[in-house]
């Protein structure tokens, strides 16, 4: 389940990968359950509200606009830089590492500042009203960090020249470089992209007071006491993982990066028709 951590200006979510021990693909079926286990390694998203410099932006900012910057440091070339249009809920991508696109970190951030705009239209304008000298303007930074388990560590120990065992993985150092770029980097199948559009959502909506920060306690049954709230992180996660992957998956890597290991049951796919 995703948990959070606050302060003033600088909100943390964490959200599990998964295993599917049973249920394979009769998971698609909702005639059929599947047995998902959340795991130990997480997804981190870290949003902050501070001022950024856009001297050097390859766009101008309209006054309605809010900048946004995305860094995932343990990939090369992984930075990318948004405009957010408080007035059309628009999200343009202006800038990149390399001039490509991350999808799902653009949905996630156009579908759940949308949403923060319409139910709480006065905390993104806030930041527009948040006195910076020219060139700088008030917006939104947002690291995302990943645990280890996520990714291959097979050519990081070759190496290193040390034994291929779970001893010398737990040596590596946490949240450490892949050295490669998020297309080339070789995944472990923990739902790695799931997570991070849970966590990501969740941070966002934390973030800005649409979910409240004891909802998503590291106490299980105290998070489960606010469903309302995982609920709305989960609905909104499960339609940007759709959209950004151009098809209705089975959904159950994003319920288990919100409600943990359970036994799940798939969402009827024509709720997303009307969305």
């Amino acid at each position: 389940m995703p948990s959070a951590a606050i302060d003033p200006a600088i909100t943390l979510t964490s959200a599990p990968g998964k295993v599917l021990v049973v249920g394979g693909y009769l998971v698609l079926d909702r005639n059929h359950t599947g047995l998902v286990v959340g795991t130990d390694a997480c997804l981190y998203s870290t949003v902050q509200t501070r001022e950024l410099d856009l001297s050097n932006a390859a766009r101008t900012f309209s006054s309605t606009e809010i900048p946004v910057t995305v860094t995932s440091p343990q990939f090369e070339s992984a930075w990318w830089k948004y405009a957010f249009d408080l007035k059309t809920n628009a999200l343009v991508q202006y800038d990149s590492a390399d001039q490509g696109s991350n999808g799902f970190v653009q949905v996630v951030l156009q579908t759940t500042l949308a949403l923060v705009n319409t139910r709480s239209p006065g905390v993104l304008q806030s930041l527009l009203e948040q006195r910076a000298s020219s060139p700088r303007r008030a917006g939104l930074k947002i690291l995302l960090t990943a645990d280890n388990d996520f990714y291959s560590q097979r050519e990081t120990l070759e190496k290193a020249g040390v034994p291929l065992t779970s001893q010398s993985l737990r040596r590596i150092p946490v949240m450490s470089k892949t050295g490669k770029t998020l297309g080339n980097v070789h995944k472990t199948g923990l739902g790695s992209s799931a997570a991070m559009v849970t966590s990501l959502v969740a941070s966002i909506l934390v973030h800005f007071g649409i979910v409240d920060r004891s909802d998503l306690s590291v106490d299980r049954e105290q998070r489960l006491a606010a469903p309302k709230s995982l609920q709305l992180i989960h609905n909104i996660a499960q339609y940007a993982h759709c959209l950004a992957q151009g098809k209705v998956g089975s959904g159950f890597d994003v319920s288990a990066a919100v409600y943990g290991s359970h036994v799940y049951r798939r969402f009827t796919p024509a709720v997303l028709d009307a969305a």
